[in-house]
């Protein structure tokens, strides 16, 4: 489908789509603001926990609109946040959504879709990366096939 007669604009366009509707599919939700929205802030909370270079690597591997969205608005001062435990991690995910006005998305229904998601789409080796680097008790939101050590 041809929307803007660019072919990388396109294909990004059309690969953002197929994933979003996959999330969605996976939540049962029709919304497509409220699925950008929520996929937008488990990707911020996972992208302010990791160290600088693996967010940056982490996003380059994500498809172009996808990964513009990863970055928007990242000040990397401060960064990366440690999340020592599920809840922490959690916490930051909720008052990202509050922001957004989200406020009643179940953030660890959310997070493990969007972690189901993450592991369909992205490498293994990209997601062993960025798995390794978080505590157990968040890696517990992973899907189980990569909570083996």
């Amino acid at each position: 489908m041809k929307f803007t007669g660019f072919d990388l604009f396109d294909s990004t366009i059309q690969r953002t789509n197929s994933w979003l509707k996959e999330l969605m599919t996976e939540l049962n939700w029709s919304d497509h603001r409220k699925t950008y929205l929520a996929f937008r802030c488990v990707l911020h909370a996972l992208r302010d926990h990791l160290p600088m270079n693996e967010a940056i690597h982490f996003g380059e591997r994500l498809p172009l609109l996808i990964r513009g969205f990863y970055f928007d608005h990242w000040n990397p001062a401060g960064k990366p946040l440690v999340f020592r435990t599920r809840i922490e991690f959690l916490s930051a995910l909720s008052d990202c959504l509050a922001r957004d006005g989200q406020s009643a998305v179940d953030g660890e229904v959310l997070a493990r879709a969007v972690f189901r998601l993450l592991d369909r789409k992205v490498t293994e080796g990209e997601i062993d990366d960025v798995r390794h680097l978080f505590p157990a008790a968040v890696l517990e939101l992973w899907p189980p096939s990569l909570r083996a050590a």
